[in-house]
This record gives C-alpha cells, structure tokens and sequence, in this order.
C-alpha cells in the first residue's frame, strides 16, 4: 500500500506538446468514427458513385495502373462531399454545447486540441473511404492478381488522399465563419462547379486545372488514366504539374488550419 501511495502521478500539464497533440486527436478519432452519420453518408455516396461506374467501359481495362486509376476518379467524384458534410459541424461543437469556457481551463492549451481535432477528426471521417478502398483492391486482386494492391496503394496516397486532406481542413475551418448548414450548401457548389463541370460549357471555374481537388493530375500522369476537363484545355499531365496539383492541395489545407490555430489563440487571449 505504501509503495502505492507513494508512486509519482504524472501531470497532465508536464506532457509535451506531441503528447498533448496525440491524447486529442486519439479522443477526437474515436469521437468521430463512432458517428453513424459518417459511415451512412461517406459509404453511401462511395456506393452510390460505384453501381455505375465511369467510362461505361471500365470493365474491360487490363493494365492495372489504368484500371485502379480509373476505379479513383469515380471515389473522389462524390465521397469528398459526404466527408466535408460530416466534419462541418465538428469544429464548432464545443461552442454550440457550451464547453469552450470548460475546455479552455485544461492544461492541454488552444494548439494541441485544434491540431489534435484536425488530425483526429479528419482520419475518423476517412478511415470509411480507406476501408472500401481496401474493399474495392481485394476485389480487383481476387480478378486481376495481387499485383493490384501495391498501385492501389500507390493510387490512393496521390489521387484520393490530397483531396481528402483539402476538403477535411476547409469543412474544419470555413464554418466558423458561415456556419454548418450555409458551408454544406457551398461545398456541394464547389464541388461540383471547381472539379466537375469543366471548361466546355464556357463557366470559368478550376476543373481540368491543377488548382482541382479530384485528382485529375496525378491520373494522367503517374497511372495513365483519362483525363477530361485537363483534356478539354489541351492539357497533357506530367510529373511536374501533378506534383503542383497535389502541392496546392496540401499547402493550402496546411494554411487554413494555422490561420484558424492562430485566430482561435487570439481570440482565447482577449
């Protein structure tokens, strides 16, 4: 009993940043991914996009870089949304229960619990989309051979992930400003109006550009997939501008999310 009573307790406030950071995002990750409406509205639009799957032809595909590429673009076509419509009310749900006076008191600090919501969250709310991209590889390697699953790897770390990240630190960020709901309305917009509606029906807009978020870039160039608006400005993808196009992606979630640090501190001092 004594050598009970006498073990040193360690203080929350002594841990390091990392650790402060890891404890929030671990707290967050299982927050997050026992929500049902993240696997009902991430999966459903996954399977919604996939019962038809597009090029009509994408059956008949036997170079597997193509083939795997090809299965990406039809993920990043709808499931960003359910992923950024899920997280957009994430951020501000300390506030709208009251907490932020509670949560302000704990020696975690403002830095750890943002950095740890965004890394927790943000995995919580993908961790749907990697697991039917597992689903989907196993599938294409029980047809094709096993040699499917290192380029699906390959395919998801530089076409599906990027955007990911993107979406995942706007929907953390922007509705501080504008709300849930209002954000909600915007992504659905933007997605479809910056990635899918392309430079032939006359809209100016950054589809078939590196500033897009579907992953058009590192198709064409890295695993010889088609590419459609790009094509449509005369575009023929290459190392140098799918690396800007993943670059942008990364940069700017990067950007949001220490801008938002930075206000959050500010505003806990005043």
């Amino acid at each position: 009993m004594t050598t009970v009573l006498n073990r040193p307790v360690p203080v929350v406030g002594d841990r390091g940043w990392w650790a402060k950071t890891a404890g929030a995002a671990r707290y967050e990750y299982l927050m997050q991914v026992r929500r049902p409406a993240v696997w009902l509205v991430v999966v459903g639009l996954i399977a919604l996009r996939s019962s038809a799957p597009w090029p009509p032809e994408l059956g008949s595909v036997t170079v597997h870089s193509t083939l795997v590429a090809e299965w990406a673009m039809n993920f990043t076509m709808l499931c960003p949304i359910g992923v950024g419509a899920v997280l957009a009310d994430r951020a501000r749900r300390e506030a709208c229960l009251g907490l932020c006076d509670l949560l302000g008191s704990t020696p975690a600090g403002i830095g750890p619990r943002w950095w740890g919501k965004a890394i927790g969250a943000t995995a919580a709310t993908i961790t749907p989309v990697a697991l039917c991209w597992a689903a989907l590889l196993a599938y294409l390697a029980a047809q094709h051979g096993a040699s499917v699953l290192p380029v699906g790897i390959e395919v998801f770390a530089a076409v599906i992930l990027p955007g990911l990240i993107f979406i995942s630190a706007c929907s953390l960020t922007i509705p501080f400003l504008i709300g849930a709901p209002l954000y909600r309305l915007g992504l659905v917009g933007y997605w479809f109006w910056g990635n899918m509606v392309g430079p032939r029906y006359g809209i100016p807009t950054p589809a078939g550009t590196p500033f897009e978020a579907i992953g058009e870039y590192p198709v064409g160039a890295w695993f010889h997939g088609h590419m459609f608006d790009a094509a449509d400005r005369g575009v023929h993808a290459d190392t140098a501008n799918a690396t800007v196009s993943i670059a942008f992606l990364l940069i700017s979630a990067l950007v949001v999310l220490v801008v938002t640090h930075l206000v959050l501190n500010r505003r806990s001092q005043s």
